[in-house]
């Protein structure tokens, strides 16, 4: 289409947004069977809303292809919450906890890396996204691709260093699989530093065998990163540099007549605990014994030396199987994802389960805020966050945000902004698609190892 003050023709239903071209790699191992969130129409609030997005926008947009970069430059805290359903990206203000804008991005993000690099304090601007087939570095101010780490595996699990120098990718881990003889699964090591000349590039690999890493998490001073290794009943500890295993421990016994099967792994912000998510049961995407979840509590304050302290389990009070969980930064409690229960609170001193928040729906995963007092939990099916107030232990507020949100992450930097992206993102959520839509690692409705 065109208008009279010349812009130009584009046709964006064929070819998409301008954007960086896609690796036929993470197109293929893109989930072609994920769920269709407007296949039942939209419902009436959000078109009223999109719809007068719609109009603002498409006002400011006009040949600019932008809006000004007001508040581009501001360091403020801020949650950047990824919408599987309509790959937008949604910007609130940890503060006020609104929702500032919605940008589109075409891709999404379950579990992107997110946990020390992103305090108050940091001046970290690049957000790493987990994709089917590897993992991209998105700049927080201007949503641009900086880097695109191809890994050849579909399931992709960050994290980055303290320092902020490296990012660690635990690559092939999914409870759904089965053993394939002398397959290699692999953890890599990225340059995470953008002034460096290998920004992006992989600086070294692991190859694991066909054990399943995946998940990937790191003690507060970046020597020691831990793995779990779910087809081989392990904790895996690894030296960051040099980049190598140092050791790996059995993951216990199962509380079933299965596999305890360790999925998810997360450790605190001081480096004496490690929470470890579970499936309890066998591999196969029809398991023999039926999964039940657990989560266990490790001690690693030797971390070459990691010892279970702790499980709890459904006798314990565990209302259903947990999917990943962050630690408080006091380490008084953790707070366990726990898919149609809500988010499970064990009290971290008695080592108890102590309760299960409402959070309105369901989540699998959630952030701390840049000053990590609330924890952001993205809940899929009520198109929301909820705000946990750390201090309290209970849910503080709800903030709508775009279709079926699933991952988080905390930064200082707010997005400059852009009245075509936000035209894009009213126009995503009534369902009109731009460019691939590329998918974050998922099976079916699962964005995780289980």
């Amino acid at each position: 289409m065109s208008d009279d003050c010349g812009c130009g023709t584009t046709d964006t239903a064929e070819e998409g947004t301008a954007q960086s071209p896609r690796p036929a790699k993470g197109e293929e191992l893109a989930n072609d069977a994920r769920r269709n969130p407007f296949a039942d129409g939209v419902d009436r609030r959000r078109l009223l809303q999109a719809s007068g997005t719609v109009g603002a926008t498409a006002a400011l947009a006009g040949c600019s292809g932008g809006g000004g970069g007001d508040g581009g430059g501001e360091a403020v805290p801020t949650m950047f919450v990824f919408n599987n359903g309509d790959r937008t990206l949604s910007v609130i203000d940890a503060e006020s906890d609104e929702l500032v804008t919605s940008a589109f991005l075409g891709t999404t993000a379950s579990f992107p890396a997110n946990q020390y690099t992103t305090g108050v304090d940091s001046d970290h601007d690049v957000l790493w996204l987990n994709v089917a087939g590897g993992v991209r570095a998105v700049d927080q101010r201007t949503l641009e691709e900086l880097a695109y780490i191809e890994t050849g595996f579909g399931p992709n699990y960050p994290n980055l260093t303290p320092d902020g120098e490296h990012l660690l990718i635990a690559s092939g881990g999914t409870t759904g699989m089965a053993p394939e003889g002398d397959a290699n699964h692999a953890i890599f090591r990225v340059d995470a530093n953008r002034e460096s000349d290998t920004f992006g590039e992989v600086t070294a690999e692991i190859e694991t065998g066909y054990v399943g890493p995946c998940d990937m998490t790191l003690g507060p001073n970046g020597d020691y990163a831990f793995v779990v290794d779910v087809a081989d009943e392990a904790i895996r500890v690894l030296s960051v540099d040099p980049f190598e295993t140092v050791t790996r421990v059995d993951a216990g016994e199962p509380v079933t007549e299965g596999n305890v099967l360790p999925f998810m792994c997360t450790a605190s912000f001081d480096g004496e605990l490690l929470l470890v998510e579970n499936g309890e049961g066998t591999l196969g995407g029809d398991p023999e014994v039926p999964r039940e979840g657990s989560e266990s509590v490790w001690d690693i304050s030797d971390p070459e030396n990691p010892e279970e302290i702790a499980k709890i389990t459904r006798d314990e009070g565990l209302p259903g199987a947990p999917i990943t969980s962050e630690v408080a930064p006091d380490n008084s409690a953790a707070y366990l994802f726990i898919p149609g229960e809500g988010v499970g609170v064990i009290d971290l001193e008695a080592n108890e389960y102590a309760t299960t928040l409402d959070v309105g729906g369901s989540s699998i995963a959630g952030a701390w805020g840049p000053n990590r007092e609330k924890l952001y939990v993205p809940v899929q099916d009520a198109n929301q966050v909820a705000v946990i107030d750390h201090a309290n232990r209970e849910v503080a507020t709800t903030i709508g945000v775009g279709e079926a949100p699933t991952g988080a992450a905390a930064g200082t930097v707010r997005p400059e902004s852009d009245a075509v992206s936000s035209l894009q993102a009213s126009l995503a959520s009534l369902g009109v698609t731009f460019g691939d839509m590329e998918a974050s690692w998922c099976m079916d409705d699962h964005c995780y190892c289980g």
